[in-house]
């Protein structure tokens, strides 16, 4: 198996993606993404760094640095392009291809879960976007646009701006780099 596949899927089978990753490693999140997408050479991490590493990913250390020093060689693999999150519970990891969009769902319960297959469409996930976000033919929508700092009606730029939170759900987009939670999200007002 290639060390590339071994490592995501051993991402994959501990329910792992970068940011839970950092978060039950206590490797800094920074630390972690520039390893695992290649900006940063493994070799110039600390032993401490790899150990930490390799025990959540259920790999030697030997494994891990292997397979990363084959990573940093090519393009990044593992790399969502956000988390769908239920409070602060990592709920899929999804990244958007070209044509469809893969959702590694780690939880399947049918009210945390909004994709409903590990690969959709880009036009289904659109929907579920567009169902994210205040109606598109709402009469304030412009003024809504403006608080937001968007000149058109996008709904992947607009569930990047409100974290595609809907006040009757738990349910939020946790993108790429962000440290936010879902009590700084809520303003620490969690609906019930």
């Amino acid at each position: 198996m290639n060390n590339d596949i071994l490592l995501y899927e051993r991402l994959k089978a501990y329910a792992l993606n970068l940011h839970t990753l950092s978060e039950r490693s206590g490797v800094a999140y920074s630390t972690v993404y520039n390893i695992f997408t290649g900006k940063k050479d493994i070799s110039l991490a600390t032993s401490e760094t790899l150990y930490k590493l390799a025990r959540f990913t259920g790999m030697s250390m030997d494994e891990l640095y292997r397979a990363l020093k084959y990573n940093s060689s090519k393009e990044p693999v593992i790399f969502p392009d956000f988390l769908l999150m239920w409070e602060d519970e990592v709920i899929s990891s999804v990244r958007i291809g070209n044509e469809e969009v893969h959702a590694d769902r780690y939880v399947l319960h049918p009210v945390k879960q909004i994709f409903y297959a590990d690969t959709i469409s880009r036009f289904k996930f659109g929907q579920i976007l567009r169902d994210r976000c205040f109606d598109e033919k709402r009469p304030d929508a412009d003024k809504l646009l403006n608080v937001l700092g968007l000149s058109e009606y996008n709904p992947y730029e607009i569930c990047r701006k409100t974290h595609g939170k809907m006040i009757q759900d738990k349910t939020w987009f946790k993108f790429e780099g962000e440290t936010i939670n879902y009590k700084t999200l809520t303003g620490g007002v969690y609906a019930s």
